[in-house]
């Protein structure tokens, strides 16, 4: 009986999504029973830090080596030798930045803890508070100063690597002129869309050979004035967010941890959770700053959108388009809204994509709507934040914890970012976990639509686009990508087509079965009569 009902489970919602339900649940039992302070009080902190930070860096070399491999491998005999070749350096480059970012970031973080940086930042911190006659009394007050600094140099020292990621996923004059090949016209506006058809992507500038050696005025445009604009204004509004709805978040967080009470962390996880619901379906608000968004008009595309909402029981609240385009190449489609679900599409995805291709694109969004996929993820997620603001409420107070970094006294900010320090290794681990149960996820909105006759193979190669598309290394992928990429869904679409197609094969046969079954038997009945 019991195994049944596991097998039932694993059934209804996949392996790795029972197996991670299960291992939350382990987790919360465990922060309430187990007494974790005897262990934590004689941990080497120091040591423990620089160890999991070192795991971590040579865990992602490790992967980084195998894509390489993985990917130097790559013969496909009916592509172009030199598209390969170029596409080949391409995700080479790529690689190589993302190693070259993780590397100075890891030497960073250990001459910044090995040199007591944070030390005398607090120090500079502690002494310029006390000369405008704000004493320890104001630890809140001293302590949100010093998380903003520390933000802040952090911010600085990613900003040029950010600045570069943005530069070469910017949209190419190719993406913004594909013709349209739905009979829908949006009438989002947007001052800028002329302005970014001058900022070609690298990638295709090499690609095409537009820039020939010796030149640099091609590559130069990338750098407008336009652009630059655009950045500079995105970091600003991003910043008076943080000073407006972030500052006064982490305060009252801070506060909470500041303030002893019983069961404290479990009080903090409460808030949180409550502040992440609300969140949850403000983001059109803020959404609405970095981007236009505008109500799909009536046409052909909106009344099919509407006609397989209604087909499935999907409670359609809008339609949206989004002005995607003006920041990235790719095009997309997401769920809007935690209480009243929109679709969203971005206006590339409109070009590039015929009806009946958004529409596998839209059953897709309704399969993970019809599984509650987003409750599910918002769950786990708060069941990581809880473990965190837990294994935090045990250190924050212990003398040997900031001892062991070269502080000399206990105050929460320094106890958070030091935390955050040795947490980042655990948060990548978690990542890891969360993309197991989000490819899960993204198996399952695929195989809902295909199984509502919608074709999402077409859909999908359509959404990336003209090009060759090498399957990355299994274990790279699991560790870096929350979505699967394009070589796994088609393989796994196949599989699942192949699936259904025996499904129905089988109960094609049953019913043959059963029609002989009852012919023969009315044959019996009527000799019987005779």
């Amino acid at each position: 009986m019991v195994s049944k009902s596991i097998t039932n489970l694993l059934n209804k919602y996949g392996s790795v999504t029972v197996v991670v339900y299960i291992w939350c649940i382990g987790i919360v039992i465990a922060m309430v029973v187990f007494n974790i302070q005897p262990l934590l009080e004689i941990m080497p902190w120091f040591k423990f830090t620089i160890g999991c930070n070192m795991f971590i860096f040579f865990l992602e070399l490790y992967l980084d080596i195998r894509q390489s491999f993985t990917i130097r491998a790559f013969n496909y005999p009916n592509s172009n030798y030199h598209e390969i070749k170029y596409h080949i350096q391409n995700i080479l480059g790529l690689i190589n930045f993302s190693r070259t970012e993780s590397t100075i970031g890891f030497i960073i973080e250990c001459l910044v803890l090995y040199f007591g940086v944070l030390v005398g930042i607090y120090n500079i911190n502690d002494y310029v508070w006390f000369y405008f006659g704000f004493n320890r009394s104001y630890e809140i007050t001293r302590g949100m100063a010093y998380l903003l600094e520390i933000s802040l140099i952090s911010s600085l020292v990613r900003l040029p690597f950010e600045m570069y990621r943005i530069y070469i996923d910017q949209p190419s004059n190719e993406d913004n002129s594909n013709n349209n090949n739905n009979s829908c016209e949006t009438t989002t506006t947007n001052n800028n869309n002329n302005n970014n058809n001058n900022n070609n992507n690298i990638n295709n500038n090499i690609n095409n050979n537009k820039t020939p050696a010796g030149e640099t005025n091609k590559t130069y445009d990338k750098f407008n004035k336009d652009w630059i604009k655009q950045i500079i204004w995105d970091q600003i509004k991003m910043f008076l967010i943080s000073l407006f709805v972030g500052l006064p978040l982490l305060t009252i967080t801070l506060s909470m941890f500041y303030w002893q009470y019983p069961y404290q962390w479990f009080t903090i996880v409460i808030f949180v959770s409550i502040v992440a619901l609300f969140f949850s379906d403000l983001y059109p608000s803020i959404a609405y700053l970095f981007n236009n968004f505008s109500v799909l008009e009536d046409c052909e595309l909106r009344n099919e959108i509407s006609e397989l909402s209604r087909k499935l029981n999907f409670p359609l609240h809008e339609i949206y388009t989004m002005d995607g385009s003006k920041r990235v190449s790719h095009s997309n489609a997401f769920l809007m809204g935690f209480w009243t679900s929109s679709f969203v599409l971005y206006d590339n995805l409109i070009k590039q994509l015929t009806t009946q291709e958004i529409l596998a694109i839209i059953g897709h969004e309704i399969g993970h709507h019809k599984f509650m996929h987003n409750m599910k993820h918002l769950l786990i997620q708060l069941v990581f934040v809880g473990n965190f603001i837990y294994l935090f409420s045990s250190v924050v107070n212990l003398q040997v914890f900031y001892v062991g970094f070269g502080f000399d006294r206990v105050d929460v900010s320094v106890g958070l970012v030091l935390f955050s320090y040795l947490y980042s290794t655990f948060a990548n681990l978690l990542r890891f976990v969360t993309n197991l149960i989000r490819r899960e996820f993204e198996y399952a909105a695929d195989a809902y639509a295909i199984e509502n006759g919608l074709e999402m193979k077409k859909a999908l190669v359509a959404m990336h686009g003209k090009g060759v598309y090498i399957k990355p290394d299994r274990f790279f992928s699991l560790y870096y990508y929350s979505h699967p990429t394009l070589m796994e869904r088609l393989e796994s679409i196949d599989l699942i087509k192949k699936s259904l197609s025996t499904n129905n094969n089988n109960n094609n046969n049953n019913n043959n079965n059963t029609a002989t079954t009852t012919t023969d038997n009315i044959k019996i009945n009527n000799k019987k009569l005779d």
